[in-house]
């Protein structure tokens, strides 16, 4: 007969207790990795920041929204219990015993469902805003909704994007009544060893051997991707950094699909005190909002007909054992009481093809309808 109180619990098990209690708490797998890391915190609200600066000294999960100036906060939260491997049931038991009460915020309500027909008739208004010349590129998004309460099997349904997606950033969060979870593949700034690293991501195409040759991808597909490496190459050379390596365009397999990618690599020395700079100047990219970036951002904000919230946004773990990890929330959604709702989008350009880009956004929602499908 097995001790009770030598058993060990994994931190799947530790999931399955804080989000039951609702406690505030984020959980996350790094591209590559397998461990599983658990954050909660214990005890008062979570920090609320209107200053980035904070976040290398105090450490914990940073979850920001798409849009600063919206009713969406940027949160940090903080580390006051981290479990990276088994637990005991004493450690189990600590869990437990965290009352509820501490997760503040009203029930979190969700978006309407975009319809074919409307994003296809924003994909025609926006197309002819950038040929007239009002924009290089606009990213527009949309909502796709799944009934049901799957409440119970979120801890499944991560384990699931964990193994279905080892390349990407797994997360699931709980804040101040939101509920987030999803699988991105777009790092905003991340740490390795003495250098830090920042990605253009853009262009989408189904996985297929044909597909990973770049020289098969079409020129809308290229451009897009281009659009968003002047970018970033413009900030790094606002911010002095010069002696940067740059790696691409090259296709990156993210699930069941590809996406043309360009790497950048400069020392964490260069950057210095510069970088909550760097990060509020990064984001939004131009690979989630458009070019030029404020006037693309204004031009989403009175098309689309919901609010992105944490959509497009960032999050990740900075000043851990991790470093700074914070990658742009893609292949996500929000978890309601009845219903899941996924935010998807794409890269609208002159050449852009209104049935293709909705197809496009087809391609990336199954990147989560696939797995909760399986439950």
């Amino acid at each position: 007969m097995q001790d009770v109180k030598s058993k060990k619990y994994s931190v799947l098990d530790a999931l399955a207790v804080v989000l039951k209690n609702k406690l505030t708490m984020a959980t996350y797998r790094l591209p590559g990795g397998s461990d599983i890391n658990l954050i909660v915190q214990g005890n008062g609200n979570p920090e609320e920041l209107t200053d980035l600066s904070k976040i290398s000294s105090t450490g914990g999960f940073l979850v920001a929204p798409f849009s600063l100036g919206n009713s969406s906060k940027t949160y940090l939260i903080r580390p006051e219990i981290v479990h990276r491997k088994a637990l005991t049931d004493s450690q189990l038991h600590v869990l437990k015993s965290i009352p509820s009460s501490f997760v503040n915020g009203s029930p979190q309500t969700g978006p309407a469902e975009t319809d074919k027909k409307n994003y296809i008739d924003q994909i025609q208004k926006t197309i002819h805003q950038i040929n007239s010349g009002e924009y290089d590129k606009v990213v527009l998004s949309r909502v796709k909704i799944v009934q049901g309460n799957f409440s119970p099997y979120l801890v499944n349904i991560f384990q699931l994007l964990c193994e279905s997606y080892p390349n990407a950033f797994v997360y699931l969060f709980q804040i101040k009544g939101h509920c987030w979870m999803g699988a991105t593949p777009e790092p905003l700034v991340c740490t390795e060893n003495d250098q830090m690293f920042t990605v253009s991501l853009a262009g989408t195409r189904p996985y297929s051997e044909e597909n990973t040759r770049v020289s098969n991808w079409n020129h809308k597909e290229r451009v897009e991707q281009e659009y968003v490496t002047q970018y970033i190459e413009k900030i790094l050379t606002d911010f002095h950094i010069f002696s940067y390596g740059k790696k691409g365009p090259y296709t990156k397999r993210a699930g069941n699909i590809l996406h043309l990618r360009t790497d950048f690599y400069f020392s964490t020395r260069e950057i210095g005190k510069k970088l909550t700079a760097l990060i509020g100047a990064l984001h939004p990219t131009s690979a989630v909002c458009g070019i030029p970036m404020e006037k693309s951002l204004n031009f989403i904000k009175s098309l689309e007909k919901h609010d992105r919230e944490y959509y497009t946004g960032f999050l990740g773990p900075v000043g851990l054992n991790d470093g700074m990890q914070l990658f742009v929330n893609l292949r996500c959604m929000k978890v309601l009481e009845n219903e899941l709702v996924l935010y998807v989008g794409g890269g609208i350009t002159s050449e852009s093809i209104p049935e293709d880009e909705w197809e496009e956004t087809e391609i990336k929602a199954d990147t989560l309808l696939s797995i909760v499908q399986q439950i």
